[in-house]
């Protein structure tokens, strides 16, 4: 009895003990002790735990923690105390010696300054052991990287008494510089050992570095299995550096193995995607000689596959079967499919003044929608695209859930508005005074405004537009135009006064169609023979239907895609006006990445007029003009390609090779350009696709420019020549224009 009375009382003490410290208890004070150069203030400030809170073991180590990362301290304690209402924390931290110069000793290769500015060791902040040895290998890779090969670095310090602070010096024995006498390929017989040799930048004369042996080896390696050689394998290679005669010599071994053709490719576990849809996205077939890249790249295709209907986590693991006798390899592919992946939510960031609708409606993927890679990637492209963004970057972002994943959207917002008031210049129209307003991302809301004002000697415009790409909230787009152009086009002047409208929808991503409804008054005066007939003023009233395809990743400066569009316009009829006629216009323009940002464009254009009753023929300013920046460069605009009247026939076809000079963030902004035009026009009837000097000729022009990217369009300038110019002509042009060629 005395025993249950004795355990029922400590029970109970116990209870009330922990009631008693189960109750919070709050920091009265925090007390920084023995630091000297660091002030308190600095380490309060990272410990986030302040004066009133409530005291946490955690809380205090995390603050411990923090003031470790600040980089000064040896060592850190805690001490507790209890005071008045509460705790006391005190942080007891020894400080690390400050570094009070740094020294060099034995260097004659590097000064002293070049040194200093290699290492992490910073004179006048806190001595770190981890660091000085850390800068001892980079001084030591300096030197090896000159051909120091056998270098020795050694750091030491040194106290100074006074201050506590430490003289960290580094003595340096540099030896002598050595340079490549000679490679050798040990095992080499199925390929000539100098074609290999010239793919090494291991070579003769050169500074030996560990870095480019090893990636050396690798291309080797890559280079046997590209081959068929799938089990060569690379020895240990062999370098000697002669420190007397300044010299080394490297030795590799290959061991080539047996070299193989392509056996059976067989799947399992594949559920999803049949093997022959598997088997198309195969770069190697039965009987050719297998290659580690292009069976790589097989892979990949297979990945980007099952990645387009939402199996992001996808892996595929590849069994290699040889058969030795018959030199053979057969693969047996296995595929985890690991389930569909659905994208959870999308965040977007980084956009200050663009709305966040603006940017979301453009996504093909939606909250809910399997995780598409395809369409994600198409995503980024439409953004660019919208000419709002100089950097758009979409990540996969964890959810805890591995069936959900979440998309976010970060983009860098550059200008999307232009001002300028001043002189311009066009090779067609010459030196204009400009008055210009350009948003093309008005209030952040995607629309763009256009106001332009042009008076030159050739040239007068006003002209005022509005677009919404996004009409009623679906994808739409809507625009409206008024203008008044007068302009001097050598052989008679012409006033055109009007506007139009139109509306577009979006079939699908790449597909859509565009109605455009205009009409204007254009006046012809001042005409000289053969133009003197077209005098006079007419209302035009026309409607014209587009139907585009556009598939370019990015449509300021295409690098892979096309666009292809094919319009149909009508003039007069039952839409009232002067002028009767019927105009169809076919455009295709291709883009080809060859290698890294080196592109090939390409396109061509073909164009067909005809009048219909009550009209006799087509009026001069709705024929066809072949020549100049737009067309074929190394002509005039108008005279030097085609009837002088103009033609109601054309056909222009365009080469491109571009290629990057100046690149910013990834992206180019001065790019160079060859090209090579070929076009003709031609009255009804009189077509002919031989190249000569004749007007009903095709007429062909060679030459170079650079194209400017600014943050609202491209600025080119282009330089061409013609080939078959008639006597009198000047056979050069200089064009400045703005916008892509095509």
């Amino acid at each position: 009895m005395l025993r249950k009375v004795t355990l029922l009382f400590f029970f109970l003490i116990l209870l009330l003990c922990g009631h008693i410290f189960s109750r919070p208890v709050e920091i009265m004070e925090i007390e920084i002790i023995g630091n000297k150069n660091v002030q308190s203030k600095k380490i309060l400030k990272a410990l986030e735990i302040k004066k009133g809170d409530e005291y946490s073991e955690e809380k205090v180590s995390e603050g411990l923690q923090n003031i470790y990362e600040l980089g000064f301290f040896e060592n850190i304690t805690i001490e507790v105390f209890e005071v008045e209402g509460g705790v006391k924390v005190a942080y007891v931290v020894i400080e690390k010696p400050l570094i009070k110069r740094i020294e060099f000793k034995g260097n004659k290769q590097f000064s002293d300054g070049k040194l200093g500015r290699e290492i992490e060791s910073k004179k006048e902040e806190p001595f770190d052991n981890r660091k000085m040895q850390g800068d001892t290998e980079k001084i030591a890779t300096l030197y090896k990287e000159k051909g120091y090969a056998n270098v020795r670095v050694e750091p030491y310090t040194t106290e100074d008494e006074k201050n506590g602070m430490v003289i960290l010096t580094f003595f340096i024995t540099e030896g002598k510089q050595i340079r490549i006498e000679k490679v050798s390929l040990i095992g080499v017989e199925a390929f000539n050992p100098r074609k290999i040799k010239k793919k090494l930048e291991t070579k003769k004369k050169k500074f030996f570095k560990q870095e480019l042996l090893d990636e050396d080896l690798r291309k080797i390696e890559a280079y046997y299995k590209d081959r068929g050689f799938l089990k060569v394998h690379l020895g240990t290679p062999m370098v000697i550096h002669d420190e007397e005669k300044a010299k080394t010599f490297v030795t590799l071994f290959v061991h080539e193995g047996l070299k193989y053709a392509v056996g059976d490719i067989q799947f399992q576990n594949n559920y999803v995607v049949a093997a022959e849809d598997l088997e198309k996205d195969l770069e190697i077939k039965q009987g050719e000689i297998f290659s580690q890249e292009k069976f790589e790249r097989s892979l990949f295709n297979i990945q980007e596959r099952y990645a387009e209907k939402g199996y992001i986590l996808m892996r595929s693991n590849p069994e290699y079967l040889t058969d030795d006798e018959r030199k053979v390899v057969n693969i047996l592919v296995s595929i985890y499919e690991n389930g569909m992946v659905y994208v959870n939510r999308i965040h977007v960031g980084g956009n200050v003044i663009t709305k966040d609708f603006v940017i979301e409606r453009e996504f093909l993927v939606k909250e809910g929608d399997p995780f598409n890679v395809k369409k994600i990637r198409r995503t980024q492209e439409k953004l660019y695209n919208l000419g709002f963004f100089s950097e758009v970057a979409i990540e996969i972002g964890e959810t805890g859930d591995p069936r959900r994943a979440d998309l976010i959207c970060q983009v860098t917002e550059q200008r999307t508005g232009l001002l300028s008031m001043g002189a311009g210049y066009s090779s067609q129209d010459g030196l204009l005074g400009t008055f210009q307003i350009t948003q093309s991302n008005f209030l952040g809301r995607g629309q763009r405004i256009d106001l332009m004002v042009e008076v030159g000697k050739k040239k007068t415009n006003y002209q005022i537009a509005f677009t919404e790409p996004w009409f009623l909230g679906r994808h739409v787009l809507f625009g409206v135009a008024v203008y008044d152009t007068d302009r001097d086009r050598d052989y008679y002047k012409e006033t055109r006064t009007g506007g139009n409208i139109r509306i577009g929808p979006h079939l699908t991503d790449i597909l859509s169609l565009l109605f455009t409804y205009t009409y204007e008054r254009v006046k012809v005066y001042e005409a000289l023979a053969p133009y003197k007939s077209e005098e006079g003023r007419k209302d035009s009233s026309n409607f014209t239907t587009y139907l585009i395809r556009d598939s370019r990743d990015n449509i300021f400066d295409a690098s892979r895609g096309s666009r292809n569009s094919i319009s149909l316009e009508i003039s007069g009829g039952i839409l009232g006006g002067d002028t009767d006629f019927v105009k169809t216009f076919i455009s295709s323009s291709w883009f080809f990445q060859t290698f890294w940002r080196f592109v090939l464009a390409c396109q061509l254009r073909y164009g067909i007029v005809s009048s219909f009753p009550p009209s006799t023929g087509v009026p001069i300013y709705e024929r066809f003009y072949v020549g100049g920046a737009d067309t074929v460069r190394g002509y005039d605009y108008r005279g030097e390609i085609g009837p002088p009247e103009g033609g109601v026939i054309m056909l222009v076809s365009n080469v491109e090779y571009k290629f990057p000079i100046v690149m910013e963030k990834g992206r180019t902004i001065l790019q160079g350009a060859v090209f090579l035009d070929m076009g003709g026009s031609w009255r009804k009837g009189d077509m002919n696709f031989t190249i000569g000097r004749g007007e009903d000729q095709l007429k062909v022009g060679i030459g170079a420019g650079v194209r400017f990217q600014t943050p609202i369009f491209p600025v080119r300038l282009d330089w061409g020549y013609g080939l078959n110019h008639r006597p009198g002509e000047d056979k050069s042009q200089w064009y400045f224009t703005i916008g892509q060629a095509f």
